[in-house]
């Protein structure tokens, strides 16, 4: 899917208030106690992507390139499609498909290393955006954050593991 040419743009910033609650439903900070819900809550931005647009592109290798979109995404509303290709490009794979509550960039939330999958938009989309930078501030300031994720982190893992299991 060929990168869109319309903009991203941030929509009007929501209240702080459906900032926390969202974050506090979603299984990846389900865990994570209010008072740390609220500071992830400060640095989240919702941003908006139209049909067809390349969120997340493994093909980016320049590491100024990333900076944009290094940080976790959570989908509001919409869905997107997260693919991978072969080394050559030749084949591609669709890995899932992403609705709702659904989230994408945890890995590079993690270790600030380019995106592992490609993510485009299937229809247009408002995410939850939480950049990284944001995110490392909030873990030293609230280490009990990153205990408390690693449940949903677990879980995703575990669903990996069962995805790739299948495929066997």
């Amino acid at each position: 899917m060929a990168r869109s040419n319309a903009t991203v743009r941030e929509e009007s910033d929501p209240s702080m208030n459906e900032k926390q609650e969202f974050l506090g439903r979603i299984d990846l900070f389900k865990e994570v106690a209010p008072k740390a819900i609220k500071r992830l809550a400060e640095d989240t931005k919702l941003v908006y992507f139209p049909e067809g647009h390349l969120i997340r592109n493994t093909a980016r290798n320049e590491a100024s390139d990333t900076s944009e979109i290094d940080g976790l995404y959570i989908i509001k509303s919409g869905s997107a499609k997260v693919s991978t290709s072969s080394e050559n490009g030749e084949v591609a794979a669709v890995i899932a498909i992403l609705r709702d509550g659904n989230w994408f960039g945890e890995i590079g939330l993690l270790d600030g290393l380019p995106p592992s999958a490609n993510v485009a938009a299937m229809s247009p989309m408002e995410c939850f955006f939480l950049p990284r930078r944001a995110f490392l501030t909030a873990l030293n300031e609230n280490p009990e954050i990153a205990v408390s994720m690693l449940p949903g982190l677990g879980r995703m893992v575990r669903s990996a593991d069962q995805w790739i299991s299948q495929l066997l």
